[in-house]
């Protein structure tokens, strides 16, 4: 072999070893971005679902009421529409008729009395008056933290008597099972409730808005406070004199008076009263 041919073949050898090298170099950095990307993806991944998380924690927590654990006025006020809807829908033929929805407000009796305790006091008796309603209700009834000593009540039922007796089942359960502080007494605690059923004409569905209704509801709760307490007074409506109403000074004017004066809707028979007051236990 000549020194130029030597030269040649040393030279064609270190060039394969250079490109064997430069690929197993590439193979190499392709290995180590392959697996950086995996784990970048990975880190990714798990970033993204802390943040879902979180932000379903946050949804959650602004919908539920801190003290109570219950739903909050937020949550009703985004789920309104669908919690009304099975009542307010309109029925075609072939179709299921509209069901009932019951509206109730609560407030346990002599709240402001036994809050005058001390601050600790008030908030526990909240805590144990929701969760003596909550086993009361099936699925797909909301309890809410209306006010700041008011729980809203938003249960489908079968018919329209039904709410009287859900309104009976609410305060046996708290007459059972709530108690005054031993501070205060450790007696037991009584509920008045508010009710009606929703929608307030089945021929007029859209007479009362949801805020009107809760109104009329709020005006018997405080009717049942006021005759005493430890009871549930609610509204019904007569159809026909409604009709009679609507027919004279139209609808708009039967509803502000609905929304602005219940004991002058009463008086000129357009409501009634209905009044649940049996001894719960």
């Amino acid at each position: 072999m000549t020194l130029s041919a030597g030269s040649a073949w040393l030279g064609g050898l270190a060039l394969l070893a250079g490109v064997g090298i430069g690929w197993a170099v590439r193979a190499f950095l392709a290995r180590r971005s392959a697996a950086s990307v995996r784990a970048l993806e990975d880190e990714l991944k798990r970033r993204d679902e802390e943040l879902k998380d979180a932000q379903r924690l946050l949804a959650e927590t602004s919908l539920t009421d801190a003290l109570t654990g219950v739903h909050n006025r937020r949550f009703v006020d985004a789920a309104i529409g669908t919690l009304l809807a099975p009542a307010r829908r309109q029925s075609r033929g072939g179709d299921p008729p509209p069901e009932h929805v019951a509206l109730m407000l609560a407030e346990v009796d002599d709240f402001d009395r036994i809050d005058a305790g001390g601050r600790e006091v008030g908030d526990a008796l909240l805590r144990d008056t929701a969760r003596a309603l909550l086993p009361v209700v099936r699925g797909g009834t909301v309890v809410a933290r209306w006010t700041e000593i008011a729980f809203l009540v938003i249960a489908r039922i079968r018919f329209a008597g039904e709410a009287r007796s859900l309104a009976m089942r609410l305060r046996a359960s708290v007459a059972e099972n709530v108690r005054t502080p031993p501070g205060a007494g450790g007696r037991p605690v009584s509920l008045s409730l508010g009710f009606s059923i929703e929608p307030l004409s089945r021929a007029h569905p859209h007479l009362a808005s949801f805020r009107d209704h809760l109104g009329l509801v709020d005006a018997a709760l405080r009717r049942a406070q006021a005759q005493g307490g430890n009871r549930a007074v609610g509204w019904r409506v007569n159809e026909d004199a409604l009709e009679l109403a609507i027919a004279a000074r139209g609808e708009a004017g039967v509803a502000a008076l609905l929304r602005t004066n219940p004991d002058g809707a009463e008086a000129e028979g357009l409501l009634s009263q209905t009044v649940e007051r049996r001894d719960p236990g």
